[in-house]
C-alpha cells in the first residue's frame, strides 16, 4: 500500500530529523542516501515498506526483522510523523551501541598463538578444530590476565552493550526486588543499570576497569563509579544489594577468593549478591546454556575450576573469560566464605521471567546469595521479587 508522501518532502523532514537528534554520525548519512535514491512507483510516492526499509538500512546497517517491520509499518498507518520514526531509530539501543563502536575503533588485538604457542592446543570439539589455551600451571593463569589488561582486552567492548535496554532495566528490576536501598555494582561498565536505579531513587556505586566504558558512563552516575581494580578501591560503606553481572568470570581463579572476601565485606548484613555468571554442567535451579565439551572439562568436574580454556582464532579466551567451572564449583566457592544461594528468591526470578531466559539463555546461570547469618525472610524476599517482577513499567520503562 503506498502513502501519498512526495519524495522532497520525506528527504527534507529526514534531514530536519537527524540534524535535531543528539548523536550525528555517517549512519545517518546512509539513511539519507537510501531514501535518494529510491526507485518510485508511477505515482511518486514511497510505498511504506520501502520507507521502513530504507531506515533500517540507511541507520541500523541491517535488513528489517519481521517484528520490527511490522510495529513501524503501523506507526506509519496511524500517523506517526516520519521525523519521530528517524528519531525512534537513532535513540534506539542497538544504534547507540553501533555509533559508540564506530567512535572508539580500538586497535587490533595480536595474535597470541604466534607469540606464545606453546601454551596451546588444537582439539577436536563436535567434530571440528577448536584453538584451547592450556594453563598448566598459576603463572599461565597470571600470563594471560597480563596480555588481557596490557592489550586493554575490555576496551574492546565486544558483547557488552553500553545502553539502558530490557536486559539492563531486569537486572534493575531484580535489585529492586531484592530491597535496594543502596546497590553496588561490580564491572558496571558505562552504568546503564545503576543509571536506571539512580532514577528510581536507589543510591549507587560501582567500579570498572575499562578507560573508554568510564568514558562514556551515564552522566547520572558518572562520579559514582570508581576506575579501577574492587581490590584496590577503598570502599568505605556497604549496600543491601551487590551486582555482580558477567564480571567474576573475567577475574583470575588464583585472586578469585580475594575478590569474594571483598564483595562480602560490602554487603549489608541481610544484604544480598545478585550475579550471573557462564557455567556449564547440572543445577537444580537452572539449565546451562551449554554443558561441558571439553575432555578436560569432564575429567576435572566439580573438583576445580578448569585449566583448559576454548579461544578464538588469535588465541584470545573468549569474551576475555578467565574462570571456566560448573555451578557446583561456584557454589561451594561462595559457600566457603559463607554466602548461600536463596533458591527461593530464584525459583521466583525463572518463574517470571521464563520467556525472557529462554531467550537469553546466557542470563540463565544466575545466583542470588546471601550470608549464612542473615536474619531476612525467604518468604518474604520471595514475595517481594514476585512483586517486583510483576511491574511492567519497572521491567519495560
Amino acid at each position: 500500500m503506498a502513502i501519498c508522501i512526495q519524495a522532497g518532502a520525506i528527504l527534507a523532514r529526514a534531514r530536519r530529523a537527524v540534524h535535531q537528534t543528539d548523536i550525528i554520525s555517517s549512519a545517518a548519512h546512509r539513511m539519507l542516501v537510501a531514501l535518494a535514491g529510491a526507485q518510485f512507483s508511477r505515482e511518486g510516492e514511497f510505498s511504506l515498506e520501502y520507507i521502513v526499509t530504507a531506515l533500517y538500512r540507511g541507520i541500523l546497517d541491517r535488513e528489517p526483522d519481521l517484528r520490527g517491520l511490522a510495529e513501524k509499518l503501523i506507526r506509519l498507518r496511524f500517523g506517526t510523523p516520519l521525523e519521530q520514526l528517524v528519531r525512534t531509530f537513532v535513540a534506539s539501543p542497538e544504534f547507540r551501541t553501533r555509533f559508540i563502536q564506530m567512535v572508539v575503533q580500538p586497535g587490533p588485538l595480536p595474535d597470541l598463538r604466534a607469540s606464545v604457542p606453546d601454551k596451546y592446543e588444537m582439539q577436536v570439539v563436535r567434530g571440528g578444530p577448536m584453538t584451547v589455551y592450556v594453563a598448566r600451571t598459576d603463572e599461565d593463569i597470571a600470563l594471560m590476565q597480563s596480555l588481557i589488561e596490557r592489550h586493554r582486552f575490555y576496551d574492546q567492548f565486544g558483547v557488552w552493550s553500553p545502553v539502558i535496554d530490557r536486559d539492563k532495566r531486569i537486572t534493575a528490576a531484580i535489585a529492586r526486588g531484592l530491597g535496594a536501598g543502596s546497590c553496588f555494582e561490580l564491572g558496571c561498565f558505562t552504568g546503564p543499570v545503576i543509571s536506571v536505579l539512580a532514577d528510581a531513587g536507589v543510591e549507587v556505586a560501582g567500579s570498572e576497569v575499562s578507560h573508554l566504558a568510564l568514558a562514556f558512563a551515564y552522566p547520572n552516575v558518572r562520579t559514582a563509579i570508581s576506575f579501577g581494580d574492587l581490590l584496590g578501591l577503598r570502599i568505605d560503606r556497604r549496600f543491601d544489594v551487590v551486582l555482580c553481572m558477567d564480571v567474576l568470570e573475567h577475574i583470575s581463579p588464583v585472586r578469585l577468593d580475594a575478590y569474594i572476601e571483598k564483595i562480602r565485606s560490602i554487603v549489608e548484613p541481610d544484604g544480598y549478591i545478585y550475579l550471573n555468571s557462564p557455567m556449564w554442567g547440572t543445577d537444580d535451579m537452572f539449565r546451562p546454556s551449554e554443558e561441558p565439551y571439553l575432555e578436560e572439562w569432564l575429567a576435572v568436574g566439580d573438583s576445580s575450576y578448569w585449566r583448559h580454556w576454548p579461544c578464538d582464532d588469535k588465541g584470545w579466551p573468549i569474551h576475555g573469560h578467565l574462570v571456566w567451572a560448573s555451578p557446583a564449583w561456584w557454589e561451594a566457592k561462595f559457600a566457603a566464605y559463607g554466602l548461600i544461594r536463596d533458591r527461593a528468591v530464584e525459583k521466583v526470578i525463572h518463574r517470571k521471567l521464563a520467556r525472557f531466559l529462554a531467550d537469553t539463555p546466557g542470563r540463565r546461570t544466575l545466583f542470588v546469595l546471601r550470608s549464612c547469618e542473615s536474619q531476612k525472610s525467604s518468604v518474604v524476599a520471595a514475595a517481594e521479587m514476585d512483586r517486583m517482577l510483576s511491574n511492567r513499567q519497572a521491567l519495560h520503562g
